[in-house]
């Protein structure tokens, strides 16, 4: 049975879920397709399915340990756990375990210093450590990596339990994070969600989701009147057009979804998931204000003086059996308050005015995540822009341009690092500026953050440096 609690049912549903018990070989752990634990079953016994995730073949449940009581234990004087650090056990830490060569140590100890000791809860939630027999791997290198993150919480390093949403920079200890009482739990599959995300589904959350899609479509629909046969034959009858849209949702919810891939089967428009040049509208999710989140979809989209439109806009084709002019259902506010951009982006597009980043050139310095870097350059090359690729390339390019003058950009990364304090925050960002502002300062050039980026291509023209 599926199990996703608040923090008030942590510790209650976790007395009925099959513990990890750490001496036998019996049903363990497994590595999500987040980084995060899922259960894990003999080799034998899994498969992968189409999405690469690792699941059970047979139907059988794994066995369940039961672990002592924390009351019934006696650690070691000294034991200090290598993860959370603390000295303590609680019902939020489980018992104290002692590794030794990979094995778990349960006679003979006599010194803590000659054994890792963690909690069972600590390392029970811990990502990519697994069990082969009663091997117990990666746990070396889970306490390395855990040792560079400090917990969001209490500020301490160790904070290896990450936020289920992968870009997501929070970490916490594992005890801190049960103590958070907005935090949310997916206790059959380790996973957890801190208080900024926990109105994000879970994997589990969405499948189930689906079976409820063909209802709530027909409640969204169900004000739609009955069409006449001359109506139903039009989108056969119909040449061209519609046949040509091809279609991009953005932060559609499910049953959004399934009205769009209704509509284009109707009307034989294309649907594409992800975004592709030949995309003639995109259709994105708003909120009661009316704005939409800024997606690459959306931002790329003004770029290329595509439309951006609401979902109303698909439910009056419906109602209607044939096309809607676009014009009322564009939307013009995004979720970072910037506004006018997506009518300016076609505007722009549609009468052949100069790209929008024409005679910039931009090098991004210091740290990017390399998924959202790609994402960056993409927008500056559909903007006109150029991008220059290392520091040594920067200093050439600028001192062989004198002629030519175009604006050279150094560009920084204004996004904290996961897993830092806020005090911690603001010496790295100031660190990335003093970084970029150094180059800039040795090749004449202006200093801004990657934010500038959004805002211009959000609101399709230039704004002040930031």
């Amino acid at each position: 049975m599926r199990c996703i609690v608040g923090h008030e049912d942590i510790f209650r549903e976790r007395d009925v879920k099959r513990q990890k018990k750490l001496s036998s070989g019996s049903s363990q752990m497994s590595l999500g397709s987040h980084g995060h634990i899922q259960l894990r079953c003999p080799s034998s016994e899994i498969v992968a399915n189409s999405d690469c995730n690792m699941e059970y073949k047979n139907s059988e449940s794994p066995s369940v340990g039961e672990p002592k009581s924390v009351s019934d234990q006696h650690p070691l004087k000294g034991s200090v756990c290598g993860f959370c650090h603390s000295p303590k056990t609680t019902k939020g830490t489980g018992q104290f375990l002692y590794y030794a060569n990979g094995k778990e140590v349960v006679e003979n100890v006599t010194s803590p210093s000659k054994v890792i000791c963690v909690h069972s809860k600590c390392i029970e939630w811990t990502p990519r450590v697994f069990y082969d027999g009663d091997t117990i791997k990666n746990l070396n290198i889970e306490l390395a990596r855990a040792a560079k993150l400090r917990c969001s919480s209490c500020g301490v390093k160790g904070a290896a339990l990450g936020c289920y949403v992968k870009s997501c920079r929070r970490s916490y200890h594992v005890p801190c994070a049960f103590e958070i009482q907005d935090c949310r739990w997916d206790m059959d599959n380790y996973l957890m969600l801190c208080p900024i995300h926990k109105s994000t589904k879970f994997p589990t959350e969405k499948s189930n989701s689906r079976k409820h899609v063909r209802r709530e479509v027909h409640r969204a629909t169900s004000d739609i009147p009955p069409l006449t046969a001359e109506q139903l034959s039009f989108w056969a009858r119909s040449s061209g057009g519609p046949k040509e849209w091809v279609l991009c949702g953005s932060a559609l919810s499910s049953e959004e979804k399934y009205v769009l891939v209704t509509f284009a089967n109707m009307c034989g428009a294309t649907v594409c998931k992800f975004w592709k040049p030949n995309v003639t509208h995109v259709v994105a999710a708003t909120d009661e204000k009316g704005a939409c989140t800024r997606t690459f979809k959306v931002l790329m989209a003004i770029l290329s003086g595509k439309w951006i439109l609401t979902m109303d806009w698909v439910k009056a084709c419906i109602a209607a059996n044939g096309p809607i002019k676009e014009e009322l259902y564009e939307i013009s506010l995004d979720n970072h308050g910037c506004s006018g951009g997506p009518k300016a982006g076609r505007l722009r597009a549609s009468t052949n005015a100069p790209k929008l980043f024409d005679g910039f050139k931009f090098y991004l310095s210091g740290d990017f995540v390399p998924t959202y870097k790609v994402d960056l350059l993409n927008l500056v090359e559909k903007a006109g822009g150029a991008s220059i690729q290392s520091k040594e390339q920067l200093v050439e390019q600028t001192h062989a341009a004198q002629e030519t003058h175009p604006l050279y950009l150094v560009v920084y990364n204004c996004d904290p690092p996961r897993g830092c304090m806020f005090e911690e925050e603001s010496v790295i960002l100031k660190q990335r500026l003093a970084e970029a502002e150094d180059l800039a300062k040795q090749i004449g050039c202006q200093v801004i953050q990657h934010t500038w980026i959004l805002e211009c291509v959000a609101a399709c023209k230039l704004v002040p440096f930031c």
